[in-house]
């Protein structure tokens, strides 16, 4: 091969009147050799960039997928029922860290300053005690009403402006019993989203406030939507505990009915197996037949005296009213129970903290963890308090989720007596 190569570029000089002997064609043989080669690593260069150029961008390709499939994959389970939930209390415990590290300091100086100027009205009234050495009731009685005019404008503006609780060190000798601790702010942001607002402690901060703005914009569709989500997931996870429950109370107080029940449907469903079956095998001799009825428009089903129970559908369960009324009933009167003893109040005020909390609207005039002296109890009490009202207003969706279909049914009943719906034909 490398010889009639070799004769052919002979046979091509000679055409074009040159010899192999010579200088010029030698160098014009070498220039023509190293053109070729350039063109084979140029060619090579370019083969090589357009592969790692096809790696790279099926590199990216894959990236991008993967990365879009793991966006896909998180916000699936963001709007899941676990994700919705987590979500939610991860949001709490931020807004809690968030206003105590806002307001805490603020509260912390309002409470000195309130100290500071109690001792500087106690200096006064000691140099006005001084000041006069013969006792005389009238001249007395002015300088010190005076002085604690003065004390009583200061308190009531630490109290409406600065949110001073009445408390301070001196008094409870415990440096971090503040209203804007851990727990209280966590209650704070609970009844923010949940759009219950006690009023017990607000914001006194510029910043404070506009993160409450912030907080609840983002909050509180988010917390709407978690109960939402929550409570149908609930109500089917009752339904099905109730429907079992019924089942099992059907069984032992008439199990006749039951079985009769039961027998019924295996028949029908073993029917229309054997029909399917039947009709697979012989197509001509079918056993149910189908003619359309041109007057009425619908689809007539004549079936053999052999098929007679057909399987029927399952109805969605529906759970009474008064059997969610009772839940709610259960959940206000075990909370009432627990918060009276907790804080020494009738069971009265319990139920009607209770009622008031889980409907949301949220008065504040009896908020639990702010009577007692113990401040760790005083923060495990905030912190249930938050629990059992997030659980509380998800039990309140459930049972509005389960009182749905059976106010519709009893609303279609009520429109069919009254002759405003009609009958549907069967």
């Amino acid at each position: 091969m490398e010889l009639q190569e070799s004769e052919i570029r002979k046979e091509g000089k000679r055409k074009r009147g040159c010899c192999s002997s010579c200088c010029c064609c030698k160098q014009k043989e070498s220039d023509s050799d190293g053109e070729e080669k350039a063109h084979s690593s140029l060619d090579g260069k370019k083969t090589l960039q357009k592969a790692s150029g096809t790696q790279n961008l099926s590199r990216r390709a894959r990236t991008r997928k993967n990365c879009v499939q793991c966006c896909k994959t998180f916000t699936a389970f963001l709007f899941s029922h676990i994700g919705l939930c987590s979500l939610v209390v991860a949001y709490s415990i931020l807004g809690g860290f968030i206003f105590m590290k806002l307001e805490a300091p603020h509260e912390e100086k309002a409470r000195n300053t309130v100290n500071s100027r109690r001792r500087h009205h106690i200096e006064l009234l000691w140099n006005i005690s001084l000041a006069h050495n013969i006792f005389r009731k009238e001249n007395w009685s002015a300088e010190v009403n005076t002085q604690l005019l003065e004390f009583q404008k200061e308190v009531y503006f630490a109290v409406k402006h600065d949110g001073w609780d009445g408390r301070d060190k001196d008094d409870t000798g415990v440096d971090g019993d503040n209203q804007w601790s851990f727990a209280g702010a966590l209650l704070y942001a609970v009844t923010v989203i949940t759009t219950i607002g006690y009023g017990h402690i607000a914001p006194k901060t510029v910043w404070g406030r506009l993160v409450t703005i912030a907080y609840a914009i983002i909050g509180i569709p988010l917390t709407l939507l978690c109960l939402a989500n929550l409570g149908s997931f609930l109500g089917n996870c009752f339904r099905c505990i109730y429907k079992n429950t019924c089942k099992a109370m059907m069984w032992l107080c008439c199990p006749k009915q039951l079985r009769g029940k039961s027998i019924r449907k295996f028949r029908g469903r073993r029917a229309t197996r054997s029909q399917e079956r039947t009709e697979e095998n012989d197509p001509l001799n079918k056993k149910l037949s189908k003619e359309k009825n041109i007057d009425s428009g619908e689809l007539t089903v004549i079936v053999d005296e052999s098929v007679v129970d057909v399987q029927e559908k399952e109805e969605p369960v529906r759970v009474p009213i008064f059997v969610s009324l009772m839940i709610l009933t259960i959940y206000i009167f075990a909370g009432a129970l627990l918060f009276s003893q907790w804080e020494g109040w009738d069971y009265l005020i319990g139920s009607y903290f209770c009622f008031i909390t889980l409907s949301t609207i949220g008065f504040g005039d009896f908020v639990p963890g702010y009577g007692g002296t113990d401040s760790l109890e005083n923060q495990e009490k905030l912190i249930i308090c938050a629990f059992y009202l997030i659980f509380g207003l998800s039990i309140i969706a459930m049972c509005f989720d389960l009182m749905q279909e059976e106010v519709r049914a009893k609303c279609r009943w009520i429109g069919r007596k009254l002759g405003i719906i009609k009958k549907s034909k069967k």
